[in-house]
């Protein structure tokens, strides 16, 4: 499961941040306010290592196609 939270102008909260659940353990962490990406289980630690690329499709959800899609969502929702 993935949880995605944000919000918009509230001082002391991400922006946008989202948690990657995998039978209920927390296995992976996006923080987009503070360039955060980082695996919770070092089982998930190892396949990074090993492939790389999936580093890379994360990196590219969790700083560039989900942030974008809150601002747009959220932009949308104000007109």
């Amino acid at each position: 499961k993935y949880f995605v939270t944000g919000s918009s102008g509230a001082p002391n909260i991400p922006e946008l941040f989202g948690v990657l659940m995998v039978d209920g353990i927390q296995v992976g962490y996006c923080d987009v306010s503070k360039k955060i990406l980082e695996p919770r289980q070092e089982w998930a630690k190892k396949i990074l290592e090993k492939h790389p690329e999936q580093l890379g499709w994360y990196k590219s959800k969790c700083f560039e196609e989900q942030p974008n899609f809150f601002r747009e969502l959220i932009s949308s929702l104000k007109q």
